[in-house]
């Protein structure tokens, strides 16, 4: 079955939670708090979906092994997707198989950076139907939503076990993660053939005078023949953390930056993102596939 991403709008999301499809649609509130990007930093943390199930995207490194959890990270491949098979096991924790649509929302202050390594993961693990909520909670609530005031967590809901099991398999689609060979190959000689790396980071990461975001590093700088792109926070729109109404800045962008190029067809080379661990990159992949290039997520 072919994996299909969709960003959404609260009408939407709507609808699909009021289908009656088969199987039902999961909600996941992608949740994490970190000081370095406050988006909306006076929104309420305390709004959620009615019946979202709230995860940290470190969930799908550690599963429920929350001492894992960024910023607990000890060594960089802390930071890396889970093998498949425990990736699997731990979707199935939640209810979700490859077949079951399943919507992603973030909630501030992090909403969109959240929100986008949860839906990648997904999308990495081979669930086919992956939609994500433009703007998050806080679209959700303009746009007059209900909210309710406690969400579920992990464990609370032993009937999503049971829906996993009726159809436990998912295929996985490696091909939206870069290996180490293929990065190598695109710094060596980057271009059509072996494609272009993409650094999503604050020019201090790049440039490795900034070396405070991840003290278990043991050098700074860059990819050698990466571009700067910059952080993950000049790809979304700074008021609502929306992804749509940035899209064509975005594009534009990237070609100033010699990322793109203006006059050739998009499936010709192959972006591969990347920042400190997968997360602020996988904005940039999000993006990049909306606007249909091919992108891959160098999460190593």
């Amino acid at each position: 079955m072919e994996t299909q991403f969709r960003l959404v709008d609260p009408q939407e999301v709507a609808s699909l939670l009021a289908s009656k499809s088969d199987p039902q649609p999961v909600l996941l509130e992608a949740h994490f708090t970190s000081p370095d990007h406050p988006l909306d930093p006076v929104a309420d943390p305390s709004r959620h979906l009615p019946g979202a199930i709230q995860i940290h995207p470190s969930f799908l490194e550690a599963a429920n092994d929350q001492s894992k959890y960024y910023p607990n990270y000890s060594k960089p491949e802390d930071g890396d997707l889970m093998s498949h098979a425990r990736l699997v096991a731990s979707l199935h924790s939640l209810g979700i198989t490859q077949n079951t649509p399943t919507i992603v929302y973030g909630s501030p202050p992090d909403a969109t950076l959240s929100a986008a390594r949860i839906a990648w993961g997904l999308l990495v693990a081979g669930v086919s139907s992956v939609h994500m909520l433009d703007g998050g909670i806080d679209a959700w609530a303009n746009w007059g939503g209900d909210t309710v005031s406690e969400i579920q967590l992990l464990g609370e809901n032993p009937d999503t076990l049971e829906r996993a099991s009726k159809n436990g398999l998912i295929n996985p689609r490696p091909e939206w993660v870069a290996t180490i060979d293929q990065v190598e190959r695109a710094s060596s000689n980057p271009g059509d053939t072996n494609g272009k790396l993409i650094d999503v980071r604050n020019p201090g990461e790049f440039s490795g005078s900034l070396r405070n975001y991840y003290p278990f590093y043991s050098e700074a700088g860059h990819i050698p023949g990466a571009i700067l792109q910059g952080n993950w926070c000049n790809l979304v729109e700074s008021k609502t953390g929306k992804l749509r109404p940035m899209l064509e800045e975005v594009r534009s962008r990237w070609i100033d930056l010699g990322i793109i190029d203006r006059d050739v067809e998009c499936g010709r080379t192959e972006l591969i993102f990347y920042c400190g661990t997968g997360w602020r990159s996988s904005v940039s992949f999000l993006i990049a596939s909306l606007l249909g290039y091919r992108a891959k997520n160098y999460d190593g």
